[in-house]
């Protein structure tokens, strides 16, 4: 991996959240405001270009988040839904992640169990930095961006050493009142003679929390396993081999549909795993015309509910697979204007369902072969180019054993000039071609399923035009974007629901802009970001009914502030998150509550590190949903005749204690 050293965007900070960090920062760490990103793709110019937005490590353990909620929360161009981290899942300007390009350490992950379930199971106790791309991809990015791409990397040793520390190690506990949860993290890792080794466990149990109104969401309990395994070695000339293995595990008694309120009696235990297993070899330090990089991955995610006796709907009840292997050979060329990155990729996809409604069980199996080229040039002074081709094939072998070969071309260029000192126009265009979308396995279980055999595959416009303007510690943004999708796939039931075809659905657009600022100070900053989107599918907006495609957004607005006392070693930092009511006629018109209401939910902490010899001790302390807001976030089902949101905590204190030696 190449390390090289970028400012981050700063746009889209606040310090928030609810967690202990398996890698709490000690109050030096907490009070520098100029952060770090470690990426691959090159110069800070590029990263910038080509990323929207970039949650930092430092930023991850200025907010220390317990779950995607917590860790999306100062980014109000992705919207994460549901209470729990079993229901929560994540949209970019309304687009649903199954229309993303979504990794972990490079690993593609497609988790489309059921889209009732969350799905990427993910701790961020354990990540280094989230980049979020919101429509404009590069082609080494990875295919089928439809909408964009998120990308998670998880922590190195390096980055948990200490200077000049070679060996070292952290304990962690936290208490939330809330939910009466404990969650406690170890971690040892190291760094000697070219080696690097890295091993961190977390495990957190507790009880259904409750809302602002004091009702008790049943099905949201805390049952939690997360491990991460690191091992790498450098060679002399830089040669760089690198293996990491990542599990995730929530297991509980969740509610049927774990997005909504309870709908009966229908719950069951519920036991979904994440397991992410990647090889990656890179030569650190390289330049001319030798600069390769090979990742290989196996990933793998599971939901089981096993048909206990007793259970009120045996519908319910099943066991879905998801395998996946994949990886990517790729070299990067060096000139004097700038790099060329030409390489091959492929993901091969094995979906396989245990159904309790059928005499036989059921399978799926993709594979998409890619090969792409990425320029990143500066051809004159203050411009900067990045552009690039993919082309991929797919062949998609479905439940009805009809196999679709399809082929496409994904263009885009994104480009930069800096039009004065500080003030740069960016903009950028791709077409993507996303092939055919993983079906939803649960779907499975109790319909039989075909595919019209005119199914086309999934393409998508994407465009962006933006300005920045930096100052000393002031940074400004503002980004008109711009997405439609043609041939979504979706559903065409029979009488009964017994049967159903996959057919290619309406075109799904999303539209808005994102306005952005922060400023800071050497011990103190203030931050302000607000998103307004507006999605459309078809001649309508999208409903919470429409799996896997939209959800309605409007407007949001996030706020931070932090100020650090330097002689008390003491941070004290707020942040909001504002939703803005959202009124439109379809949603009463196909029997949902008119309008979605909005919320307002303040967050406070103080978190003091007192230096007591060769170890740091962190102590922190926060108060999530200070005024006891009762509310769903944007993004959750929404109310209808027979469904209730699942609605988010309401106040709760957190408090951590974290040793790190």
């Amino acid at each position: 991996m190449k390390r090289r050293i970028v400012r981050q965007a700063a746009i889209l900070a606040s310090v928030s959240g609810l967690t202990l960090s398996a890698v709490a920062a000690a109050a030096q760490d907490v009070q520098q405001l100029e952060t770090i990103v470690v990426k691959d793709n090159g110069s800070e110019e590029f990263e910038t270009l080509e990323t929207s937005s970039n949650i930092s490590r430092d930023e991850i353990e200025q907010t220390q988040p317990v779950d995607l909620k917590q860790l999306f929360q100062g980014t109000p161009s992705v919207a994460t839904a549901g209470g729990s981290p079993a229901s929560q899942k994540i949209y970019v300007h309304g687009i649903d992640e199954s229309k993303l390009n979504v990794t972990v350490d490079g690993a593609r992950q497609k988790n489309n169990v059921w889209h009732h379930n969350g799905s990427l199971g993910i701790n961020p106790l354990f990540l280094k930095s989230v980049g979020i791309n919101d429509g404009v991809a590069p082609a080494d990015g990875g295919p089928g961006a439809l909408g964009g791409s998120v990308d998670f990397e998880t922590v190195d040793a390096v980055d948990l050493l200490k200077e000049g520390q070679t060996l070292g190690g952290l304990v962690s506990f936290g208490y939330d009142t809330n939910s009466m949860t404990l969650t406690g993290t170890t971690a040892a890792y190291g760094a000697s003679q070219g080696f690097e080794y890295l091993g961190a466990i977390t495990r957190g149990e507790g009880q259904d929390y409750d809302d602002g109104d004091g009702f008790t969401e049943l099905g949201t309990a805390t049952d939690l396993w997360n491990g991460l395994g690191k091992l790498a070695y450098q060679s002399l000339e830089g040669h760089r081999f690198e293996a990491t293995g990542e599990y995730y595990r929530d297991d509980g008694y969740r509610r049927l549909r774990t997005n909504m309120g309870a709908v009966g009696t229908d719950f069951n235990d519920n036991l979904y795993e994440r397991l992410t297993a990647t090889f990656k070899y890179t030569l650190e330090g390289a330049s001319g015309n030798f600069d390769p990089e090979v990742l290989l991955y196996y990933n793998q995610n599971t939901l089981n509910r096993p048909n206990n006796s007793g259970y009120t709907r045996a519908s319910g009840d099943f066991n879905s697979d998801l395998q996946s292997i994949g990886g990517h050979l790729q070299n990067r060329f060096h000139f004097g204007l700038g790099t060329v990155t030409a390489g091959v990729d492929f993901y091969h996809d094995q979906v396989d369902i245990e159904r309790f409604h059928f005499s036989t069980d059921a399978a799926e199996d993709i594979t998409n072969v890619g090969a792409y080229v990425q320029t990143r040039l500066t051809p004159i002074e203050k411009l900067d180019v990045s552009a690039g081709l993919r082309a991929d094939f797919q062949s998609y072998h479905a439940v009805d054993d009809q196999t679709f070969d399809n082929f496409g071309l994904s263009p885009n260029v994104n480009l930069g000039y800096e039009i004065i000192d500080g003030l740069t126009l960016t903009g950028g265009y791709a077409y993507v071609f996303g092939g055919i979308e993983q079906a939803e396995a649960a779907l499975f279980h109790s319909i039989d399923y075909t595919y019209a055999d005119d199914l086309n595959p999934t393409t998508a416009h994407n465009a962006k035009v933006g300005l920045s303007y930096e100052y000393k510690g002031l940074v400004v943004g503002a980004d008109l974007f711009y997405t439609k999708m043609f041939d979504t796939t979706t559903y065409e039931y029979g009488a009964g629901f017994t049967t159903a075809e996959r057919v290619n659905g309406d075109d799904l657009i999303s539209k808005g802009f994102d306005i952005s600022a922060r400023y800071n100070w050497q011990n103190a900053y203030v931050s302000a970001a607000y998103t307004h989107t507006d999605v459309e599918y078809g001649d309508r907006i999208p409903l919470f009914g429409d799996s896997n495609s939209g959800v309605p957004v409007g407007d949001m607005l996030s706020l931070g502030a932090g100020y650090t006392f330097q002689d008390w070693n003491l941070t004290l930092g707020a942040n909001a998150e504002i939703a803005f009511e959202y009124s439109n006629q379809d949603l009463q018109d196909n029997g949902y509550d008119n309008p979605i209401p909005g919320y307002e939910v303040v967050n406070i902490f103080a978190q003091w590190a007192p230096k007591l010899g060769d170890a740091d001790f962190t102590l922190r302390g926060e108060v999530n949903n200070l005024f006891d807001e009762t509310y769903y976030s944007r993004g959750s089902y929404s109310t209808t005749s027979r469904v209730t949101p699942v609605n988010s905590p309401g106040r709760s204190f957190f408090l951590t204690a974290t040793a790190k030696f």
